[in-house]
């Protein structure tokens, strides 16, 4: 009998190979899985990074526009929120231009916001240096950048104090219905507002608190309540004075109450020794134009020198020499309505119309075709030029203290930049009506060129007007200048001449005091410059 065996190993194979499908199916779905969990995780993050990294950019772009618009939004705060006065404390002035600089702590335009901070505020003599941190924000993303500034103002110096309501290098027509008149030399520039001090009875030494210490320089003298006061220092609003008369006697400090009469210009130390010439202190020595004549005490004098630097001036005394000279004396200068290079030309009638200090400038004598007027101002010798250097820009140095190329430094403004509040401001000649044509302006306002104004309406400009061209327009409705005027003139197209008569046949009043001016001209702002330090972009 013969045996059968059958083999069981197909069978087996067959199976184990349906196992391995399966395994390999499932291993193919599990890998296909990953895959596909990766590629989504992956793209997942792609858009979630790309959706923060378009944030960041977004937030550093805001915190880029808020330091690039910076110096425009402060140039706009400027015009309407002036700097912080300075009191001479360092701790209250970096408070309060901290404080200035808080208005323009925030910044949004398109949909971004940013944030400012002000950091390491340096406080210098005219302006300030900070770094400035904005932080842009998009969402909850932030991004900070950084930008070093400095901030400078216009330092306009000693701003002597003008001769003359209306000084002008060309002839004046004064036949027109204008008036000129005014005070001058002194005045009250404030008031006491509280108890004052003795600092020390032996030194005669007060501290003073006064409403407002705007035009007050330290060297000036003053008078309170007939007591004749040195001002040696000024913090805000209170004054450091020193007792020099009445001599030999003291005063008290509560007899230090009410107004403060600024003299413009005194003797700065006693005198008893005199020669002829002979060298001066004065106070604001800078006021004096090489060539006038003043009094003190009662003597008068030419004024042969002048060294502002040094506070001195030079004197030809015209007759007899003083005896005697304080220390606070006044000297008294010889300011008037109108004065010019060349002639002045009024109406008969209108004689009174132009004076100072209650005094006529211009008398006339007959009638009619042989009527004589003669004008104490005309042909000034004053206002012929540096006969040394005939090339000297004397005139503009004059009026305000400052060079042609100084003042050509100071950027031409437009019609649009709004009326003038306590500022300078340098425009063109055929700007002038559009500027300051019904409004109420005040500061010092620089006209180039040649004008023709014909200014109608209501018009009151408070401060100083400097024109570098000729004046020959009439002002016709209400001109009204609380302050003074100069007109240097200048070469004529088609005229032979270098000047053309400066014109006041128009409705022009001007109103002259020298201690208001003085106060206005201080509160004046110069031009404010704002930039960026180079090299000092960073990121935070």
């Amino acid at each position: 009998m013969s045996a059968v065996f059958h083999s069981n190993v197909p069978s087996r194979r067959r199976g184990q190979e349906g196992v391995a499908l399966v395994v390999v199916l499932l291993f193919t779905v599990v890998i296909l899985m990953i895959i596909i969990s990766t590629t989504a995780t992956m793209s997942l993050g792609a858009r979630t990074g790309g959706v923060n990294e378009r944030a960041a950019y977004q937030a550093l772009l805001a915190a880029e526009s808020a330091l690039n618009t910076f110096p425009v939004r402060m140039s706009a705060r400027l015009k309407t929120q002036p700097l912080p006065k300075r009191t001479g404390n360092p701790q209250s002035d970096h408070a309060a231009m901290n404080a200035w600089l808080g208005g323009l702590n925030s910044y949004a335009a398109g949909g971004r916001q940013a944030s400012l901070a002000f950091e390491r505020l340096t406080l210098t003599a005219t302006g300030a240096t900070f770094q400035l941190a904005a932080t842009g924000s998009e969402g909850n993303t932030r991004k900070v950048a950084l930008q070093d500034f400095e901030f400078k103002q216009l330092d306009l110096g000693h701003i002597p104090s003008p001769r003359s309501a209306i000084e002008s290098l060309p002839g004046i027509d004064a036949t027109g219905s204008g008036n000129v008149s005014g005070v001058s030399n002194n005045g009250v520039i404030t008031r006491v507002t509280g108890a004052a001090s003795s600092l020390s009875m032996a030194d005669l030494t007060f501290t003073v608190p006064v409403q407002d210490s705007t035009g007050l320089r330290v060297g000036d003298y003053v008078r309170i309540d007939g007591v004749t006061l040195r001002l040696d220092d000024i913090t805000g609003n209170s004054l450091k004075v020193k007792q020099v008369s009445p001599v030999g006697s003291a005063v008290s400090a509560n007899q230090l109450t009410g107004e403060v009469d600024l003299m413009l210009n005194a003797v700065a130390q006693s005198y008893t020794a005199f020669t002829d010439p002979m060298t001066l202190r004065a106070s604001n020595a800078g006021d004096f134009v090489k060539g006038e004549v003043v009094t003190i005490n009662g003597k008068s004098a030419a004024v042969t020198g002048v060294d502002a630097q040094a506070g001195t001036i030079t004197l030809d005394w015209a007759a007899n020499l003083p005896t005697l000279l304080p220390e606070g004396t006044q000297i008294i200068r010889d300011v008037l309505a109108l004065r010019s290079a060349q002639g002045i030309t009024p109406l008969h009638s209108k004689l009174g119309d132009y004076r100072m200090d209650n005094a006529q400038d211009c008398t006339g004598s007959g009638n009619g075709k042989h009527q004589l007027i003669t004008c104490e101002g005309a042909y000034d010798p004053t206002l012929q030029g540096n006969p040394d250097d005939p090339n000297e820009d004397f005139f503009s140095k004059m009026v305000l203290g400052m060079s042609d190329e100084q003042i050509d430094t100071i950027p031409l403004s437009g019609t649009n930049a709004g009326p003038m509040q306590n500022e300078i401001r340098r425009i063109r000649a055929e700007d002038f009506d559009d500027v300051i044509k019904n409004s109420n302006s005040s500061g010092i306002l620089i006209v180039d060129g040649d004008i023709n104004s014909n200014v109608n309406g209501n018009t009151v400009f408070n401060g100083l007007i400097y024109f570098r061209g000729n004046q020959g327009g009439k002002f016709n409705g209400n001109l009204t200048v609380n302050g003074a005027i100069a007109v240097r003139g200048g070469p004529i197209e088609g005229l032979t001449t270098d000047d053309t008569v400066t014109n006041l046949t128009g409705s022009l009043d001007v109103n002259f005091n020298a201690v208001a001016l003085r106060k206005q001209l201080a509160a004046v702002r110069g031009n404010a410059t704002l930039g960026a330090v180079k090299g000092t972009w960073r990121q935070r």
